[in-house]
């Protein structure tokens, strides 16, 4: 079965209602180089805009605006138009997680040590945003959009955003309009940077998304830095983005409600 969603005639012709969102996760530091070649690979099928959500203190080691290099290319591709996400402030739990048992198995299923919004209380939580924001400022970037590790947060988040000027909240299936209380659900396919029973199980996930909305306005391709040198899925993933894109046109979060608005 070919998952790749088929747009509508008009969509196609319009470019407007057929989108493609694909984002970077996990921007810091320790993936310098896997972020370069990620970013090699989105330009050798011709993905521009895109997003890159970045981990301001990765691990709590150390603000990314003391990585000049790092920096300078965060700089260029929000010049160049892509739009710059805040992805956590460490993208580690510093204590047990909080919330129903549901989703704190799923984090310890899938994301290890990542869930760092669900061991907060709302005080850290809005802390650690605000430090996000500092930190950014610090590279001369005000990012509109917050995304957490691992898509685990708790929903009194969207209080902490909304009060902090956050633009949007990207959930896993969904982006939360903040200022128009909209919810937005968005197919998606992607690679985590997980082992290969974690990375097949999110490959048939994104397939079986994709087959059921074939005329979806917009979807979205998440992927990550961690073994993409060996990975096979990672090669499936990428090969299924350039079917993609000969289909929809790329577009950040911000130039998708833009679009609503």
């Amino acid at each position: 079965m070919d998952p790749t969603p088929r747009c509508p005639p008009a969509a196609v012709n319009s470019r407007r209602r057929c989108g493609l969102v694909v984002s970077i996760h996990d921007v810091m530091p320790a993936y310098a180089d896997e972020i370069r070649l990620l970013l090699a690979h989105l330009d050798a099928l011709g993905v521009r805009p895109r997003v890159l959500k970045v981990v301001p203190n990765a691990g709590g080691c150390g603000p990314i605006a003391a990585i000049s290099s790092l920096a300078r290319l965060l700089r260029d591709e929000q010049c160049a138009g892509s739009e710059v996400v805040l992805h956590g402030y460490t993208h580690q739990a510093s204590g047990p997680l909080r919330g129903a048992w549901p989703v704190r198995c799923r984090a310890r299923l899938f994301v290890g040590d990542a869930g760092e919004f669900l061991a907060l209380d709302d005080a850290c939580l809005a802390a650690r945003l605000e430090a996000g924001q500092r930190e950014l400022a610090a590279l001369g970037i005000a990012p509109a959009g917050f995304c957490a590790p691992g898509w685990l947060a708790p929903r009194s988040i969207l209080t902490a955003l909304r009060r902090l000027d956050f633009r949007y909240y990207v959930g896993m299936n969904a982006l939360y309009d903040l200022r128009a209380g909209r919810r937005r659900w968005l197919p998606w396919a992607g690679y985590m940077g997980g082992g290969a029973w974690h990375e097949r199980l999110v490959y048939l996930g994104g397939a079986v998304q994709l087959a059921v909305s074939p005329a979806a306005p917009v979807v979205k391709v998440f992927l990550h830095p961690q073994h993409i040198h060996e990975s096979e899925n990672y090669a499936r993933v990428l090969r299924l983005l350039a079917r993609l894109v000969r289909e929809r046109q790329p577009i950040t979060y911000s130039g998708l409600l833009d679009l609503r608005a």
